[in-house]
């Protein structure tokens, strides 16, 4: 990454698709995050289009935020760590330590405007294998994490694998940059189309510098990541919600899910937002929607979305660890997978597709908008069909993953 004296100077609803069809779509939605510091790095110089520049070239630490995590529905989770490298070096870092980005298929990155220009897919298929073949060889090593951007910048900036020459040029003036350029032509000259690829997305931005992070991998649902919409009702369940950051008059859960689901919970609610509603309020708010007759779908989405905050030791700290739920900082249960079976129709998705639980409640809150009628607020706005469906996921989320 490119910093300025500092740091070198250098500046619509979600989709679930495969990899392979990434092609046909370029956003996936936003990402808002949070610089978290950059290391193993070390300082380069380079030239490119014939301007000398300086920056301190290797990983940059991002976490997702927590509270307003953006609209991609993919990993990394809210309040989830990761790595990523730069595609810019010649682009300002970003200004500001939380950035608005959106999530793009890497062909895409850097934006139209940028002095590179998107890469397309020859050059994208280049940086996915530089990823897979020396990514994990970089560990800890200043000088390999340096040696990693600077091949990636080779890639994406010139045409040709070659330090020495062209658009991009490394400088191997001083002693750390021939060991930086030795080792990134080594890797450049064994990026040959053969090797194995990583599952690669970019954050770009037209005035941020753009970034190439992996897609972290899932796990599937298992047991204490959930619990039936029966503890949430009985006075473990009332009681872990109260005392969630700091006690029965705290906002963060209220806040949370009125941000992140506007259609359930949030501005688009009507009755229901959640916008500003203490923990105490909260709690009170799910008996009503547990004690309705008949199938009580909103407790078992409400269910599954107080699973997702409790777990995430961003959000909620360990309060829910003595209950017996697994939290963790990687975002919880919000990450884990299931396969929906015949239920597609209810997120817009093919049947026996593999969604993470945060993608499940993101398109059941798309699916309930712009509702009319006596059912406006009810999720799915009463469409019994789709809400049928949905019931059927989400009790077997809270029950699957039960405590």
């Amino acid at each position: 990454m490119s910093t300025s004296t500092a740091r070198a100077k250098a500046t619509a609803p979600a989709r679930f698709e495969p990899l392979e069809d990434r092609q046909m779509f370029a956003a996936f939605g936003t990402m808002n995050v949070i610089d978290a510091g950059t290391g193993p790095s070390t300082v380069v110089s380079y030239t490119i289009n014939g301007v000398a520049d300086v920056a301190d070239a290797g990983v940059y630490k991002w976490t997702r935020s927590a509270a307003n995590p953006g609209t991609y529905a993919g990993q990394p989770g809210a309040g989830q760590n990761f790595d990523a490298f730069c595609l810019e070096p010649d682009q300002e870092f970003p200004s500001l330590p939380n950035v608005p980005y959106t999530v793009v298929d890497l062909e895409s990155a850097p934006p139209e405007g940028s002095s590179i220009g998107n890469m397309g897919a020859g050059k994208a298929n280049l940086v996915r294998e530089l990823w897979g073949r020396f990514r994990n060889a970089v560990g800890s090593d200043n000088t390999k994490a340096a040696a990693f951007q600077m091949a990636l910048w080779e890639l994406v900036a010139d045409t040709g694998k070659d330090l020495a020459a062209g658009a991009f040029v490394a400088d191997a003036s001083t002693g750390s940059g021939v060991a930086v350029k030795n080792q990134a032509q080594a890797w450049l000259d064994q990026v040959n189309g053969a090797g194995p690829k990583a599952n690669l997305l970019a954050l770009t931005s037209p005035i941020d510098q753009d970034q190439v992070f992996e897609v972290p991998p899932t796990t599937q649902l298992k047991a204490g990541m959930t619990a039936t919409i029966g503890f949430w009702h009985n006075k473990n369940g009332q009681a872990l919600i109260k005392s969630l950051n700091g006690g029965p008059t705290a906002t963060d859960l209220g806040n949370w899910l009125a941000t992140n689901f506007p259609n359930l919970w949030g501005a688009q609610a009507g009755p229901n937002n959640l916008a500003g509603k203490t923990n105490a309020q909260v709690a009170a708010f799910y008996l009503t929607k547990f004690t309705v007759k008949g199938q009580k779908l909103e407790a078992q989405i409400l269910a599954v979305a107080f699973a997702s905050y409790v777990t995430n030791n961003t959000l909620a700290g360990t309060a829910a660890v003595k209950y017996g739920f697994k939290v963790d900082s990687l975002g919880g249960t919000a990450n884990a997978t299931i396969n929906i079976g015949s239920g597609g129709a209810a997120f817009g998705v093919a049947n026996n597709s593999t969604l993470t639980v945060w993608q499940i409640l993101k398109a059941t809150d798309t699916l309930s908008a712009g509702g009319s009628g006596a059912s406006q607020f009810d999720a799915y706005n009463g469409n019994q069909t789709l809400r049928n469906k949905a019931n059927t996921i989400f009790s077997f989320i809270n029950e699957r993953g039960d405590i």
